[in-house]
């Protein structure tokens, strides 16, 4: 049940309507109804709290419920407010003693001894004003791995795809006490059972539904009835224009504990899983085949069964593909030659080609949730080339890449900036060393935000206070208006280089900065479109560009570091 439906069910059992309103308030008992559905939903309610409306569920062990002991059941009371406590008793001719109490040590009631609170509304003695949160079971969450997220009114977890899936739901409810808004608070019932399975425990919920209006003063002893059936024993009552309907119910889990261990030794293996296929390089056969990574499809170099193909088998791709993980940082982490998603799926290793396809191996896009999967096939397209040349070094040779990489010996070296933090360098610990990757596609929208991404890793990170200072130190001059490049530069100077040479220095970084503002929108379009061509032209590609551009600035970088932080061997 979402939360709209819920909470147009619980107005309707909760708001005298304006029409009709004499059969309402002799209706209490209809939300027996409500029970007996709820309690089979996909997400149960364990509290509700509103004007006509109270239900609390706590957790009872399951060798106490079994069966119901209905009479022991209906002497169960439990408040908002209980909670663990500490216990300090003296007298009875006993010594004094000290023990922790716990919220279900309800007096009469047997069943409930060992069993486990899930709501707790604290009150806080002498803040009269203080309005107590709504507290659940750290054991239930924790076990759960739920997250309390303010902005979804929710405790929440991450399914396959690394979305947030709401678990626990707390429901503002119309119409509360006094002034205030009730509450609802539904558990989405296949974890809850599991939780319930693993705990030995029942859910029992105690719930009391009264209805009466404003000339209502006291309840007679006529027109009362007691009623039990499967799970549910209620006692109803009716008055003029009154009615109420309180009761127990008791809510087994639909499943067993070899269920639950079923379950998970089925994820475990796989079992059930899906697989998409992809056009692969079978290079062990020598052929271009379209399989998919399900078990008894692969063979590896250990079992080498006959006429199938290698797990490391690569599949190539449109560079496109990896436009989706580019544009949600928060979500998506691209590192060297990885991808990860928020710890719900790992691709293990991908590169890109000479001919500028994305490449990884049919083993490891197997193990993708199948949705991820068919992402994926939807920009798998035959190989044009070979995988790179660094993916067969370290994948298959077995050796480090001795490739020079620019933009990662300069992230490296941003990343020992940030550790160091001079007080010329702005720490870029917003994630920007994470944020900017080579261009994979021929889009100049993508080439220009990836410049842009490079000039806020790199550029931003010079202090211009600091650098005149250093500038001052070394015994030069500089104008109020220049800029932390400008200054880069004329530090130089100072130190003796000569001046077109300290301009040679600094021009790389220059570049990337000129790039920025046209790039982004800030110039002309007939601009944008001729530095695109020019980088076209010049280099055969964005990604060659980039590349180029990365490099100057790596040298830039390692040069001010030398400069002004000598003997540092961040450099190196």
């Amino acid at each position: 049940m979402n939360r709209t439906n819920l909470v147009k069910q619980i107005e309707v059992l909760n708001k005298m309507p304006s029409e009709d309103s004499a059969a309402w308030l002799l209706g209490a008992a209809d939300a027996v109804e409500f029970m007996k559905k709820d309690a089979l939903a996909d997400d149960i309610v364990i509290w509700a709290s509103a004007s006509h409306i109270l239900i609390h569920g706590v957790l009872a062990p399951t060798e106490k419920t079994t069966p119901p002991d209905f009479d022991d059941l209906r002497r169960m009371m439990v408040f908002p407010d209980a909670s663990w406590g500490i216990e300090h008793v003296s007298g009875g001719g006993e010594p004094d003693r000290v023990y922790l109490t716990p919220p279900l040590d309800s007096p009469g009631c047997k069943s409930l001894v060992g069993g486990e609170k899930l709501i707790f509304k604290r009150g806080f003695e002498g803040m009269n004003d203080y309005v107590p949160p709504i507290e659940i079971s750290q054991k239930l969450v924790h076990s759960l791995r739920l997250h309390f997220i303010a902005e979804r009114h929710a405790y929440c977890k991450l399914n396959d795809q690394g979305d947030l899936e709401d678990v626990i739901n707390i429901v503002k409810v119309p119409n509360g006490w006094g002034d205030r808004d009730g509450t609802a608070i539904t558990i989405r019932a296949e974890e809850f059972y599991e939780y319930m399975i693993l705990s030995k425990t029942t859910l029992i919920r105690k719930f009391d539904f009264t209805r009466t209006g404003k000339n209502f003063s006291s309840w007679s002893n006529d027109d009362r009835s007691e009623k039990e059936c499967a799970g549910l024993s209620y006692h109803c009552g009716k008055g003029p224009a009154a009615s109420f309907c309180n009761g127990v119910q008791v809510i087994v889990p639909p499943l067993t504990y070899e269920d639950v261990l079923l379950k998970h030794m089925n994820e475990r293996e796989g079992v059930g899983k899906q697989y998409a296929s992809f056009v692969i390089h079978d290079w062990r056969n020598k052929r271009i085949f379209e399989t998919s990574g399900a078990p008894g499809n692969l063979t590896n170099y250990f079992t080498k069964t006959e006429g199938l193909p290698y797990e490391v088998s690569p599949a190539f791709f449109r560079p496109e593909v990896l436009h989706k993980y580019k544009a949600d940082p928060e979500k998506y982490k691209i590192e060297n030659r990885s991808i990860s998603c928020r710890g719900a799926w790992h691709l293990e290793t991908y590169d890109i080609n000479a001919e500028g396809q994305v490449h990884s191996y049919i083993i490891y896009l197997s193990r993708l949730p199948y949705e991820e999967q068919l992402y994926w096939k939807s920009f798998n397209e035959p190989p044009k080339g070979p995988i790179s040349a660094r993916a067969i070094q370290t994948d298959f040779e077995g050796t480090w890449s001795t490739d020079y990489d620019p933009l990662e010996n300069l992230k490296r070296h941003v990343r020992a900036l940030d550790d160091l933090a001079p007080a010329w360098w702005n720490p870029r610990r917003d994630g920007l060393t994470s944020v900017v990757h080579l261009p994979a596609t021929d889009s100049a929208a993508e080439w220009a935000d990836e410049i842009h991404k490079l000039d806020q890793m790199l550029v931003e990170g010079f202090q211009p206070r600091p650098l005149r200072e250093l500038v001052t130190a070394k015994g030069g001059t500089f104008e109020q208006p220049w800029g932390s490049l400008r200054l880069l530069e004329e530090m130089f100077v100072a130190g003796g280089m000569p001046p077109a040479d300290a301009k040679g220095v600094v021009e790389p970084l220059k570049r990337l900065h000129a790039l920025r503002t046209p790039l982004k929108g800030h110039g002309a379009l007939s601009d944008r479109k001729a530095l695109a061509a020019e980088a076209r032209t010049e280099f055969g590609s964005f990604r060659a560009h980039f590349t180029q551009l990365a490099a100057g600035c790596d040298t830039a970088l390692k040069r001010i570091i030398d400069e002004l932080l000598p003997g540092s061997n961040i450099a190196d």
